[in-house]
């Protein structure tokens, strides 16, 4: 993706999490990302097909930062994987406002957002329940990582909210979590405090 269709997805993202809608036009877009309207059009037909691509982008972004900063041996552990991707993203919505009311906002009501966020994460719960490190029935799988996603949502609405900082709220969200998945508490504890590595520094 180029400089341009970045700025682009971003002045979306930013008009979208502020109306809390779909309901901007190519001349607010052109605007807030200072393009012209002809340039808008050769990058997306329509508002719809525009939201569709700057989700699928972010989603893309999130995951992908979080499998390069966790693709080493330290990070082998599906339960520290897993509370070290929660408070990742939502130290993410701490650092960039826009994002994370666009997550708040979307992220449980729009279908495919809803369907790009819970890609990874069902792959990650499946890895920690063959590890043996989870006890989750097969049938309950959808329904947890689901359950996942909503938490973490409200995790980034209580730091955007100014009720939490998003270490209060990434740190509780992943004790939840991880509880919630038949990691001893203590265990949980400790790796919900971790260290957290350094995002990637194109983020």
């Amino acid at each position: 993706m180029n400089t341009t269709e970045r700025r682009i997805h971003a002045a979306a993202l930013r008009l979208f999490a502020a109306r809390g809608s779909k309901d901007v036009t190519m001349s607010d877009l052109a605007e807030e990302a200072d393009v012209a309207r002809g340039t808008l059009y050769r990058n997306a037909r329509s508002i719809e097909q525009l939201f569709q691509q700057a989700s699928a982008q972010l989603v893309a972004d999130l995951h992908d930062a979080n499998a390069r900063v966790m693709d080493d041996h330290r990070y082998l552990d599906p339960p520290l994987r897993l509370a070290t991707a929660i408070r990742m993203i939502v130290r993410r919505a701490h650092e960039n406002p826009a994002v994370g009311r666009f997550l708040v906002q979307f992220g449980l009501t729009e279908e495919s957002l809803r369907e790009a966020l819970i890609g990874p994460p069902m792959h990650d719960l499946e890895a920690g329940v063959t590890a043996g490190r989870y006890a989750v029935a097969p049938e309950m799988k959808l329904s947890f990582v689901s359950l996942l996603i909503g938490a973490v949502v409200s995790a980034m609405w209580m730091v955007l909210e100014g009720h939490q900082t998003w270490r209060e709220a990434g740190t509780g969200t992943a004790v939840l979590v991880l509880c919630a998945l038949s990691v001893p508490r203590e265990e949980a504890s400790k790796l919900a405090t971790a260290p957290l590595p350094t995002p990637p520094e194109n983020l």
